[in-house]
C-alpha cells in the first residue's frame, strides 16, 4: 500500500511539472527601441502589450493543467509564471509610456 502511495505521489509530481501553464511574456524596452521607435510604432507596441495582458488573463482559466499543477505544487508554479508574465507586461507598458512622453507624442495612445 505504501508503495502505491509513493508511486501515485511521484506520478502526480511528474505530471504537474509538465502541467505548469506557459504564460506569454514581453521584454523590456531596449535602448535601441527608445531611440528609434516613432510615436506610431510606440502606439502599436503598446497595443501589442495590451494584447499580451489580455492573453495572460484569458489563460488563467481553470482547466486540467490547473488540477495537475495543484496536485503537484498547490498551483504555486502557475501563480509564479502568471505573476512574472504580468510583471513583464506592466513594466514594458510603463517603459513605452515613458518613451512616448519623452518623445512628446501627442496622438491618441491605446487605453
Amino acid at each position: 500500500m505504501k508503495r502505491k502511495m509513493i508511486a501515485a505521489a511521484m506520478l502526480a509530481t511528474a505530471l504537474s511539472g509538465c502541467a505548469t501553464k506557459q504564460f506569454a511574456s514581453v521584454g523590456e524596452v531596449t535602448p535601441f527601441e527608445r531611440t528609434t521607435l516613432t510615436c506610431r510604432e510606440i502606439d502599436i507596441e503598446m497595443a501589442k502589450t495590451q494584447g499580451v495582458q489580455k492573453t495572460i488573463s484569458e489563460q488563467d482559466k481553470f482547466d486540467g493543467r490547473s488540477v495537475l499543477a495543484f496536485l503537484g505544487d498547490f498551483g504555486i508554479g502557475n501563480a509564479m509564471a502568471r505573476s512574472a508574465a504580468e510583471d513583464s507586461a506592466i513594466k514594458r507598458m510603463g517603459e513605452l509610456q515613458a518613451t512616448r512622453a519623452q518623445k512628446g507624442c501627442t496622438s491618441a495612445a491605446p487605453v
